[in-house]
């Protein structure tokens, strides 16, 4: 085995690197500039819906859906919209309570939206 040798560091060696570190400890520290970064960028701000959207979307739909997403979506059927409204509750866990499926697929039946209600 080696034996492990200690070098001697001297007190003014100790003492002048504790005065720069609490020197430096009161400076403002600027972060760092990425230079691959791009601009600052935002989310764009939801305009409010120019269209009235029912009761049982603004409670149900709009928890995680933006208003355009709701009010953009294309003429479904009944029985469309009534296994998209059960997909959300079982497999994404939406809490629409069971006799409010009905009221909620009338809902999007007659929703504002590019095409309409269905033909």
């Amino acid at each position: 085995m080696n034996p492990v040798t200690f070098t001697k560091i001297g007190a003014g060696a100790v003492c002048s690197a504790a005065a720069v570190v609490l020197a430096l400890a009161g400076q403002p520290v600027e972060p760092a500039r990425n230079a691959f970064a791009g601009e600052a960028w935002q989310l764009p701000v939801e305009a409010p819906a120019a269209r009235p959207v029912a009761a049982p979307l603004q409670s149900n739909c709009l928890l995680c859906h933006s208003m355009d997403y709701v009010t953009t979506q294309p003429p479904l059927t009944r029985p469309q919209w009534t296994a998209i409204v059960e997909k959300m509750r079982g497999k994404f866990g939406a809490v629409i309570p069971t006799n409010q499926v009905a009221g909620l697929v009338d809902a999007l039946l007659i929703a504002p939206g590019p095409g309409g209600p269905p033909k």
